[in-house]
């Protein structure tokens, strides 16, 4: 045998062995049924099962859902100036609302325009009105949304009026955020 000769042994470099028999004959290879569990996803509709995106309309919702709250929920005495002030009508409410649904999760999404007129009557009986205005009342916003509260006439009673409402702002907001709370439930 000459040296140019492989050795019996010895197999070349690009050979692969492949065996053609399984070592281990006592286990059972019979192909098994997989079954996945059925999953409820809750999130989106019928052709949107996986909640990537979707948009549904609730603006005349949520404009009537808004303007009950602020109409129930705007009364307030302050000690301050001895007043009763109430909402007394919705001068504005336009703009629209939508529930989306992206990656799964469910926000809301919203730009309104909101303008109603509010009274306040003294212990004496006299009264003055005037207007909030939600400004920028929209999701993207957050809570930075202004509200400017204006008076019908300078009288003082009317500049109470104002500095009254100025001061309730931080419960109007908490109205407002429990206006959203009941959005997302929809």
């Amino acid at each position: 045998m000459s040296d140019d000769e492989a050795s019996p042994g010895k197999l070349h470099d690009g050979y692969h062995g492949w065996f053609k028999s399984v070592a281990r004959t006592g286990e059972d290879f019979t192909p098994k049924v997989i079954s996945t569990p059925v999953v409820d996803n809750a999130v989106g509709s019928a052709w949107n099962a996986g909640g990537t995106w979707e948009e549904v309309d609730k603006s005349e919702w949520a404009r009537e859902a808004l303007k009950r709250h602020i109409l129930d929920g705007f009364a307030f005495d302050d000690a301050l100036h001895r007043l009763r002030v109430v909402a007394t009508d919705i001068a504005t409410c336009t703009g629209e609302t939508k529930i989306v649904y992206s990656r799964g999760k469910k926000r809301c999404g919203y730009e309104l325009d909101v303008k109603f007129a509010w009274e306040c009557t003294d212990a004496d009986g006299a009264t003055a009105s005037g207007h909030v205005k939600l400004h920028d009342f929209e999701d993207t916003n957050g809570e930075d949304y202004e509200i400017h509260v204006t008076s019908s006439g300078g009288a003082a009673l009317g500049k109470n009026g104002v500095d009254a409402i100025k001061r309730w702002e931080p419960s109007l907001r908490q109205l407002l955020h429990a206006w959203k709370t009941e959005l997302l439930q929809q």
